[in-house]
């Protein structure tokens, strides 16, 4: 029995060891304080991967421009290299009177039976419209990659701006509900003594009690949310930290001015995409014009009665240079269609560039007036929850003194705690509008 125990902690122990060898080696996250929005957009930058993808792309835009250059030139040389073996060579029957035969014919076996042929032939364009089409198209296409990089970095600092202030709204939430948990137990508390001496109600002890329940599980939920939006927030960074916020939402009771707003990011995209189709159209007649070509040939053919490149075989050389016109006729009907309906296409991007301006004078001017409307509430709710506060602490001191009703009370007490959560989410607004004005001014 006793060997049996020891060789069952000895397997154990085996187990123990393989487990600690197979964990994963999971790398913790490191976790990061930023005091303010600024913080976190600046370090967002280096680790979100929209970014990584955003510097590839101008990268890939930049290698088209190049690329565009190179083709209104377009120097290639085209090589080939042959070697023969002629088998059976032809054959001519030349007249006999050549060779003193009159009446008759002679076979006569023409070439060498090893051939061997190296041609280059160097040749690039001289006079190419498309190809210079081609670069201004890839101007405006970098341009144009370029502008849609910044609107994505917006949408992302956007997206970073709304998920930051529901963090702090949660915050100043979860301390509020935590100071006012207080005030719950002690009406639970004084209900309870009464229910106890026989001067109350069971009832009330029961709502007292479920006031105190509903605190508890508001400050749960709140919890979990925050917690929702910091894993939300740190996926912004590829998870590689865990933020955590330092600031406070009542760092925004203080109204600050605003400047316009001069982005105009949209305006330009809509802008940039129908100068790119009216630069298609050219392209696509450009295509249509001749194009002057250099062209050139280097040949070096060596033939031999014996073996590729023997001794005694002869080496013969010829050359030629000179000029190459082309040019396609516009007669297909599909690129004749293909213009067209790029045509169609530029008059349809006008008029979204036209919209597009007026469209973002509005949206400009509507951040401003939601600012402007989120410190009018504030005013308001500050009012409001003042004079809440002052209705629940006089019903508190009438219900100690039993001449108010527990439902009188607790409504005050939750109209109070509503009044105070409204202020949060009114400096949480201020914060957001303020912050999103400054985001589009960034660019």
């Amino acid at each position: 029995m006793l060997v049996y125990i020891q060789n069952l902690k000895f397997n154990y122990l085996i187990i123990i060891v393989i487990s600690l060898f197979c964990v994963p080696n999971v790398q913790a996250q490191q976790t990061v304080a930023f005091k303010n929005l600024q913080e976190v957009l600046t370090l967002a930058k280096t680790k979100n991967y929209t970014f990584i993808n955003a510097n590839i792309q101008n990268k890939l835009a930049e290698l088209t421009k190049k690329t565009a250059l190179g083709n209104v030139f377009n120097p290639r040389i085209p090589a080939s290299m042959q070697l023969l073996d002629n088998t059976k060579q032809q054959v001519l029957f030349l007249p006999g009177e050549i060779f003193g035969q009159p009446g008759t014919f002679r076979q006569v076996t023409t070439g060498q039976k090893y051939s061997s042929l190296i041609n280059l032939q160097p040749q690039f364009e001289l006079f190419n419209l498309a190809g210079i089409a081609q670069i201004k198209s890839a101007k405006i296409n970098q341009q144009l990659t370029e502008n849609q990089n910044k609107l994505n970095e917006q949408n992302i600092y956007n997206q970073i701006n709304t998920i930051y202030f529901n963090i702090l709204s949660f915050k100043a939430q979860i301390e509020i509900i935590s100071q006012n948990l207080a005030s719950a137990d002690t009406i639970l508390q004084i209900t309870q003594n009464r229910f106890k001496e026989s001067v109350g109600r069971k009832q009330n002890v029961n709502e007292a009690e479920v006031n105190q329940i509903n605190l508890k599980n508001n400050l749960e939920q709140l919890s979990i949310n925050l917690k929702i939006q910091e894993e939300s927030l740190a996926l912004f960074f590829e998870n590689s930290i865990y933020p955590t916020l330092t600031e406070k939402v009542w760092a925004y009771e203080n109204t600050m001015d605003v400047l316009p707003i001069k982005n105009s990011l949209v305006d330009k995209n809509a802008s940039l995409q129908l100068q790119m189709m009216q630069q298609d159209i050219r392209f696509a007649k450009a295509q249509n014009w001749p194009t002057l070509s250099f062209i050139s040939s280097l040949n070096w053919q060596n033939l031999s009665r014996d073996f590729f490149y023997d001794t005694n075989s002869n080496t013969i050389s010829y050359n030629y240079i000179g000029l190459k016109l082309s040019m396609n006729l516009p007669t297909t009907v599909t690129k004749l269609a293909n213009i067209k309906n790029k045509q169609f296409e530029a008059s349809i991007l006008k008029t979204n560039a036209e919209h597009s301006i007026k469209e973002t004078e509005t949206k400009n001017r509507a951040l401003i007036l939601d600012y402007e409307k989120a410190v009018i509430q504030l005013q308001n709710f500050k009012k409001i929850a003042s004079l809440k506060a002052d209705t629940y602490h006089k019903n508190f001191n009438q219900y100690q003194e039993n001449i108010l009703s527990l439902d009188d009370l607790l409504i005050s007490y939750n109209n109070m705690l509503n009044a105070k959560l409204n202020v949060v989410s009114a400096l949480a607004n201020i914060g957001f509008n303020k912050s999103k004005i400054d985001i589009n001014n960034k660019f």
